[in-house]
């Protein structure tokens, strides 16, 4: 081949406009390859990013307005919250719970043979948030209403109690009263 049949052919018209789009094509895949792709990738990341955060937004304004809203309680009902320490102690206090169950049995003309305490764990091992038990065993002798007197005036008071179980039993027939029962109450004490 003869170099000037080259030179003319290369520098003819069709193969410039073909050099033309081929580097334009090149130019072309660069930008869209390295620039435009990474930046759409990223606008549509952070488009992604963004309605994320935007859940996540109004879960927190929903957080923030149930805390104004328990704030707004709190402060409407600031002179009772002694009611609920009364209800629920945050300690075991064992002798104000004996208290409140001799003065029901007194109230209700219950006689009270035996007290049973369980046991109790003052060092909270385990988690806080569940409430402790403080169960207590009683065994008196006394007629029905008495019986039911007793309950009622265990319902009444402020600290809260579980009427776990009842058993009623007819007493001894040698009792003196007729209508005597023995009963045997499991009552169960809450504190945090």
């Amino acid at each position: 081949m003869d170099k000037d049949k080259i030179k003319k052919t290369l520098t003819g018209t069709k193969v410039t406009d073909y050099s033309y789009a081929v580097i334009f094509f090149l130019t072309f895949s660069f930008f869209a390859f390295f620039v435009i792709r990474p930046n759409l990738v990223n606008v549509f990341a952070l488009q992604e990013e963004l309605g994320r955060l935007h859940i996540l937004d109004q879960g927190y304004e929903n957080v923030i307005r149930r805390i104004v809203d328990i704030q707004s309680f709190l402060e409407a009902n600031r002179s009772d919250l002694y009611l609920l320490d009364e209800s629920i102690p945050s300690t075991p206090n064992i002798s104000g719970l004996v208290n409140d169950i001799n003065r029901a049995a007194s109230s209700s003309g219950l006689v009270v043979d035996e007290i049973d305490i369980s046991k109790v764990n003052l060092k909270q091992t385990c988690e806080k948030s569940k409430r402790s038990i403080l169960t207590v065993n009683l065994g008196t002798s006394s007629e029905f209403d008495a019986a039911k007197a007793f309950k009622d005036s265990l319902e009444s008071q402020r600290r809260l109690k579980l009427l776990q179980r009842i058993q009623l039993q007819r007493g001894d027939q040698t009792s003196s009263t007729s209508g005597s029962l023995d009963v045997k109450l499991e009552v169960e004490g809450f504190f945090l």
